[in-house]
């Protein structure tokens, strides 16, 4: 069993955040875990609209902002948290100027072992300009962030039979390979690891990340399969159900492709923590299948905190 003391929910009181805090609770419940349910207040002091610069009590302000910010995160325990252990919950509001900024401080000031958050999947120039808080956690997190995008019909957090974990052969995936493995364990789910191989007429610059559907060849498949395994077999964790595939095409677009194919419930994926230039034109295969995936993805680095 995975070794989980602390988890953090940071929360923005939306619809989306109240889904992925069902997940939370569940995983707490689980690995009985204390909870921290946190709540940023963030202000541009250069903002000519922030009320900073229009009101003169602005501690009376704060105070005020705190409150309503406490009493709507005990509406959304009562309305989703029920049954929970409350001694093993801290509630906190941040305040400072970037909401990321405060819960990666607070991850590392009070030894979060997961984050559980939801991302409502900003694409486009809103997503280039605006940037994506839950995105950025991912990112620079030492720990787990497991996300949770929002969706009309969500799914139990318990609801869970197929667990897939993408396979690059890097240094980092052993360690999704093991996360994945104790995920599929805790939800009595199969695995499936898939490994796509790249399409070498594909450009990295092909925004369209359009569909090929060349055939592999068979030898080669089986090659990549064969590695696959013992991968996998050298990888620890609990026994469970698996399957291997080999796919080829561009590699963000089957993994989403075949997560939507195969009813997948959960993606167990490493993210290699890219950044600067060669991030913000490529992106990150992980952040790009967060924003995109039709069901809760946990990200996992070989660097930082270890939860097996």
């Amino acid at each position: 069993m995975l070794n989980i003391r602390n988890i953090l929910f940071p929360t923005d009181y939306s619809n989306c955040a109240a889904q992925a805090l069902e997940h939370a609770v569940y995983l707490a419940n689980y690995y009985r875990a204390k909870l921290h349910i946190v709540h940023a207040n963030v202000f541009d002091q250069e903002d000519p609209q922030d009320p900073d610069h229009h009101l003169p009590d602005t501690k009376k302000l704060h105070e005020q902002l705190n409150s309503i910010a406490r009493e709507r995160m005990n509406s959304n325990l009562q309305a989703y948290v029920k049954g929970f252990r409350e001694e093993v919950i801290s509630m906190e509001v941040l305040r400072g100027f970037s909401a990321a900024d405060l819960i990666l401080q607070y991850a590392s000031e009070r030894d979060i072992d997961l984050i559980v958050m939801g991302t409502h999947g900003r694409r486009g120039l809103g997503y280039m300009f605006l940037g994506n808080i839950a995105q950025e956690v991912v990112r620079f997190a030492q720990c787990p962030v497991y996300t949770v995008r929002e969706s009309e019909k969500p799914l139990s957090p318990d609801n869970k039979n197929v667990v897939l974990s993408p396979v690059d052969f890097s240094e980092y995936s052993k360690a999704a390979i093991s996360m994945a493995r104790e995920a599929a364990d805790l939800y009595s789910a199969k695995l499936e690891l898939l490994h796509v191989v790249k399409n070498t007429l594909y450009s990295p610059y092909n925004i369209f990340e359009e569909k090929t559907n060349l055939r592999l060849p068979q030898d080669m498949a089986e090659r990549y399969e064969k590695e696959m395994k013992q991968l996998f077999y050298a990888s620890p964790g609990p026994g469970v159900l698996v399957k291997f595939k080999v796919v080829t095409g561009h590699v963000v677009s089957e993994i989403l492709e075949y997560a939507r194919s195969n009813n997948i419930d959960l993606i167990v994926i490493a993210t290699h923590g890219i950044t600067g230039l060669k991030h913000f034109v490529l992106g990150g295969i992980a952040e790009k299948v967060i924003r995109r995936a039709p069901c809760p993805v946990l990200t996992v680095k070989s660097f930082g905190k270890s939860l097996i």
